[in-house]
């Protein structure tokens, strides 16, 4: 199976949807968030359609085994209306009151908390799980911090999942903040990597 790395197109929203889903699985905040499962594939594949690919960019693995999804510096983190309304409805229907309550103080949250300055915006890089541990990630990472250094600017993340943090720490970034977003939340970490020349 090729392991090359590739742009993401416009159309494969389905596809990276379904590689972070797969991915995140067992991610401990997007459980919480979710209340399971369920909600996350057609959630990230609605983020990905209406937010990441229109307005950002992303890489692949050829093989369709891993993928990421990065924001340029000055782009809208917000869902036009009716997509909004149609994440609403699929928390609603996955993961009941309780995930449409605790995705919203996440995104507020974590938003509040958005660096001032300008940088690129790694929203998630993710492996299917039945090839992790084979540098897929790092690819990806590498692929995706071109652009940034390119631009000569910083790049900024949030973890999800503390298991994670010495990958993002061997690609330069260092942790800004460790936060619980909400009551009953597990913690996430703020991470930030300056430009590299």
């Amino acid at each position: 199976m090729s392991s090359a790395i590739v742009e993401l197109g416009q159309h494969e929203h389905d596809l990276i949807g379904d590689i972070i889903a797969d991915g995140f699985a067992d991610d401990p905040v997007n459980l919480w968030a979710y209340q399971g499962t369920s909600g996350m594939r057609p959630v990230f594949t609605m983020l990905a359609r209406h937010l990441y690919l229109p307005r950002g960019y992303g890489h692949k693995t050829a093989d369709g085994s891993a993928g990421a999804l990065w924001l340029p510096p000055d782009s809208s983190f917000d869902l036009p209306l009716w997509p909004s309304v149609q994440v609403a409805a699929t928390l609603l229907k996955h993961g009941g009151m309780r995930s449409v309550a605790n995705i919203l103080k996440l995104d507020a949250f974590m938003k509040s908390r958005k660096p001032k300055a300008r940088y690129h915006y790694l929203f998630a890089i993710s492996v299917r799980a039945d090839r992790q541990g084979q540098g897929l990630g790092g690819a990806l990472m590498r692929e995706g911090l071109k652009r940034a250094d390119a631009d000569r600017l910083p790049a900024y993340l949030e973890s999800s999942k503390a298991s994670n943090v010495p990958f993002y720490r061997a690609h330069g970034f260092e942790v800004i903040e460790e936060v619980v977003p909400a009551a009953g939340c597990p913690p996430m970490w703020r991470m930030w990597r300056e430009t590299r020349p």
